[in-house]
């Protein structure tokens, strides 16, 4: 998916509905049985295009609390704000605050 086609698929939603991702994996590997994990979207992250064969690459953050946060410390940045380089441009992390 696109940022294109999830803008059109979110257009007609109510603007004030919660994005939630849903992570869908099998229970084990040779097996039918998956489970579902439901997380709310923190926040986003642009990925570098040279680390994605040159594609321009969003990462929807979620996941535990303290997970999230033990991933912003890993990556160098603070809670409100994770500057990073891509394509010669500082962009930022927002974490999404209810």
């Amino acid at each position: 998916m696109n940022v294109a086609e999830l803008i059109d698929i979110l257009r007609d939603l109510d603007p004030e509905a919660i994005i939630e991702m849903a992570i869908v994996a099998p229970v084990v590997d040779e097996d039918d049985m998956i489970t579902v994990d439901q997380y709310v979207v923190e926040g986003i992250l642009p990925r570098d295009p040279a680390d994605h064969d040159g594609e321009s690459v969003v990462w929807l953050i979620g996941g535990d609390p303290g997970d999230v946060d033990e991933f912003i410390e890993a990556i160098g940045g603070e809670e409100d704000s994770i500057p990073l380089p891509t394509d010669g441009e500082v962009v930022e992390m927002r974490r999404w605050t209810r």
